[in-house]
């Protein structure tokens, strides 16, 4: 076992891996060769610490079983290869990835064959399903799992608002009631089992009742167009995230994104804009990524599309810039060693 945790930086170009301490140190290219653009954050699997899943924009789905030297494609059963989100449930194993056009896909034997969860295509309000760049094909952007309830399946669909199964996948239904089209991921409560928080490019929505309604949840969040929530495993009320002011179309703009990072202590109802020494007073690059640090409580990282990533080991009192000139960052995973 390494004597630091390490961090899996999904980018514009592939995988990278570095050593996390006081900083980012030896980071390399871990991925598989010329597998371009690698959007979801990685999967480090619950039963077994050497174990990866990896997907990737054209390629399908990869696995590793030596923490990365190599990598075995896993595409059996999987119709699209175009790979957006994977989770897995802790105490079956059980894998799903979402995928663009949006689609679910599950596994219950590590990727080694797929299962498609067809019936979310019957559903009538995917004619509203969309995005806005061409050819305007949604995707579904994040997933989410019930610790308490293995057949409780949630996703993100951008643009199109939430989805849940009951059923392990089987069937599905379309969430809209308070929330808003555009989502990005959504999770469940580990201490609180029928509480969902939803990041959006409008901000963050809360539900107490397992998605059946959402209410505008941003009390404090100062920008709209929101990263992933990070929460530490022992402290599970305290949150973190980053957010852009505007969507992407304008991170172009002489301002840029104009970002900011911040900290709820009630799970989500309001949220603290930090401004903890180090951060700059304009952060012209945009949020694409934010993980906790599994090994320390108040630890937190978050990648930008400039290739820069920041960490606070203070729950946001203060942060250092640990990795520059990397390619754009959109996902982090970070060992639990």
């Amino acid at each position: 076992m390494p004597s630091h945790p390490d961090v899996y930086i999904s980018t514009q170009t592939g995988l990278l891996r570095g050593a996390l301490n006081s900083g980012l140190n030896d980071i390399e290219a871990v991925g598989v060769p010329d597998s371009g653009l690698v959007r979801a954050p990685i999967f480090i699997d619950f039963h077994n610490p050497d174990r990866l899943y990896m997907g990737t924009r054209r390629g399908g789905m990869f696995r590793s079983d030596d923490r990365g030297k190599t990598w075995h494609e896993k595409n059996d059963g999987l119709i699209y290869k175009e790979i957006w989100s994977i989770v897995q449930h802790p105490a079956t194993g059980e894998i799903y990835v979402g995928t663009g056009p949006a689609s679910v896909f599950k596994s219950t034997n590590y990727g080694d064959t797929w299962t498609f969860c067809e019936q979310l295509h019957s559903l009538r309000t995917t004619i509203d399903w969309t995005f806005p760049n061409p050819p305007h094909v949604a995707h579904v952007k994040g997933l989410g799992l019930s610790r308490e309830d293995p057949n409780l399946v949630f996703g993100a669909i951008e643009e199109g608002w939430l989805i849940r199964s009951k059923d392990g996948g089987k069937t599905w239904e379309n969430l809209k009631a308070g929330t808003t089209i555009d989502s990005h991921t959504v999770s469940v409560m580990p201490n609180h089992p029928r509480v969902l928080l939803a990041a959006s490019g409008n901000g963050i929505f809360r539900s107490e009742d397992l998605g059946d309604h959402f209410v505008f949840s941003s009390d404090g969040l100062t920008r709209e167009y929101v990263s992933q929530i990070a929460f530490h495993e022992s402290e599970p009320d305290i949150l973190f995230t980053a957010a852009a002011e505007v969507p992407p179309g304008m991170w172009r703009r002489p301002e840029g994104a104009n970002s900011k990072f911040f900290r709820s202590d009630d799970q989500g109802r309001s949220w603290k804009e930090l401004k903890g020494r180090g951060l700059p007073d304009k952060m012209t690059a945009a949020p694409r990524a934010t993980a906790a640090r599994p090994d320390q409580t108040g630890s937190f990282l978050v990648g930008m599309n400039d290739g820069t990533i920041w960490m606070s080991t203070d729950y946001g009192e203060s942060f250092d810039q640990i990795a520059t000139g990397l390619p754009p960052v959109y996902g982090l995973a970070i060992s639990r060693n």
